[in-house]
C-alpha cells in the first residue's frame, strides 16, 4: 500500500497527506514536495516490464496517487525521484529512469516532462542491491555513521547472554571510543531494540517492535539465501540508508516550518509502499535535531511507568554520563575517515565470525 505523509516532532502523531494542507502551503506561498521513497520507483519500472503496467501500477495503488498529485497540482504540488536515484545501484538506474519518465508523461503530463531528456534503454539485467564497499566515496560517506552505528547494534543485539543495560552500555562505549562520536538518532535506536520485554506498556511496544522490524531484522525469504554476515549488512545498509531519507526530510520540516531551497520555499512529504518503514515513522514521529535540548530529552525518556526493571533508568544515566565526558568534543570537526574504517572493520569480523567476541570484550581497547 502506497503512503503519503510527513513526520514531525511538531506534531504528536504521523500526519497523513490530504487537500487541506496543500491548499494552506499554497496560501502561505510554500511548494509541497514528495519524496519518491526508492521502493515507489522500483515498483514503477516493474510494472513497465510487464505485459498490463497500468493494471500493475493500479493494483500498487500509484495511479490513485498519480491522480491525486495531478488535482493538485495547480496548488503547487510536485514529486521528486532524487533521493531515489541516489540509493539505487548504477545498473539500476537508467531502466528506472526510463520507467519513471514513461509513467509522469503518460499520468502527469502537466508536471513538466521534458521531451528533450536523454534516456536510456531498458536493459533488462537483474541484478542484486549494493553492498557498501562498492559505493562512491561520497555516497560512503553520507552513510557511513549510520551504517557504522547499525552494523554495532546489530552484533551486539545478537549476544544473546549480555542484559539490555550491558548490551546499551558496551554500544555506547563503542561509539565513543571507536567512532568518536555519538549520534543520538541510532542511539534512539539502540536503547529500544536492547530493551527487554519486561513491564513493557503500548507505546515502548510499537516502538520496539517497529524499530525491531525496521533495523535489525529481515524477511525470511532473502535471509534464507544469504551468509550471516550478509544478512547483517544488508540489514544496516537498508537501514542507513531509511535514517538519511527520513533525516533530510525531518530537517526540513522541523527547523522551521518552511524550508527555503534557492527561491522556493518548500514542505516535504514522504511516498512510501514500505510498511516497515511507514510503521517506524507512525511509533517514531521524528529523529531530528532540535531548539533547547527538546531532542536530547527526547532520546532520554525514563520510561518511569515501566516497573521491574532498571533499564529505562539506567540506560538514561549510561547515555547521559558518556555525552557529559564528551562536551569538550562536540564542537570538533568530526573526520569520516576513522568511522568508515570502523564500519569496515566490523564487516571484516562478521565474516570472520569473531564480531560479536569484539564487542563483548570491547577488544578495541588492546588495539588502540
Amino acid at each position: 500500500m502506497l503512503r503519503v505523509f510527513r513526520f514531525s516532532e511538531s506534531y504528536p502523531e504521523l500526519v497523513d497527506f490530504d487537500r487541506d494542507a496543500v491548499i494552506s502551503n499554497f496560501g502561505l506561498g510554500r511548494q509541497t514536495s514528495i519524496i519518491l521513497d526508492t521502493n515507489v520507483m522500483v515498483e514503477i519500472e516493474g510494472a513497465y516490464r510487464t505485459k498490463q503496467p497500468h493494471a500493475k501500477l493500479t493494483e500498487a495503488g500509484i495511479i490513485h496517487f498519480a491522480r491525486m498529485v495531478a488535482k493538485n497540482a495547480k496548488y503547487g504540488v510536485f514529486i521528486s525521484p532524487a533521493a531515489a536515484y541516489q540509493e539505487l545501484p548504477p545498473a539500476r538506474r537508467a531502466p528506472v529512469e526510463v520507467a519513471f519518465n514513461r509513467f509522469v508523461k503518460y499520468y502527469l503530463p502537466k508536471l513538466g516532462y521534458d521531451p528533450d531528456k536523454v534516456t536510456s534503454p531498458f536493459t533488462g539485467e537483474s541484478v542484486d542491491l549494493e553492498k557498501f564497499a562498492e559505493l562512491p566515496r561520497d555516497r560512503q560517506e553520507l552513510r557511513s555513521v549510520s551504517y557504522a552505528c547499525l552494523l554495532a547494534i546489530n552484533v551486539v543485539h545478537r549476544i544473546r547472554h549480555l542484559a539490555p543495560t550491558d548490551k546499551f552500555n558496551c554500544y555506547i562505549d563503542y561509539c565513543a571510543e571507536v567512532l568518536n562520536l555519538i549520534s543520538l538518532k541510532e542511539v534512539f535506536v539502540a536503547r529500544y531494540v536492547f530493551s527487554s520485554e519486561v513491564g513493557i506498556n503500548e507505546l515502548v511496544r510499537k516502538r520496539k517492535v517497529s524499530l525491531v522490524n525496521n533495523f535489525v531484522k529481515i524477511k525470511k525469504s532473502v535471509a534464507k539465501n544469504l551468509p550471516a554476515d550478509e544478512v547483517i549488512k544488508r540489514i544496516s545498509l537498508n537501514g542507513a540508508n531509511d535514517i538519511a531519507l527520513i533525516t533530510t526530510l525531518d530537517a526540513v520540516n522541523n527547523t522551521r516550518s518552511q524550508f527555503i531551497w534557492e527561491d522556493a520555499k518548500h514542505d516535504a512529504w514522504l511516498a512510501t509502499s514500505d510498511e516497515k518503514l511507514y510503521e517506524f515513522c507512525r511509533a517514531c514521529p521524528s529523529l531530528s535535531e532540535q531548539d533547547g535540548g527538546k531532542r536530547l530529552a527526547r532520546g532520554m525518556e525514563l520510561h518511569a511507568e515501566i516497573t521491574g526493571t532498571d533499564y529505562w533508568k539506567e540506560s538514561a544515566e549510561i547515555l547521559g554520563r558518556k555525552l557529559d565526558e564528551r562536551r569538550g568534543e562536540i564542537d570538533q570537526e568530526m573526520e569520516m575517515g576513522p568511522v568508515l574504517q570502523a564500519a569496515f572493520q566490523i564487516e571484516a569480523l562478521l565474516a570472520d565470525g569473531t564480531a560479536e567476541k569484539f564487542f563483548e570484550n570491547r577488544l578495541w581497547r588492546d588495539r588502540r
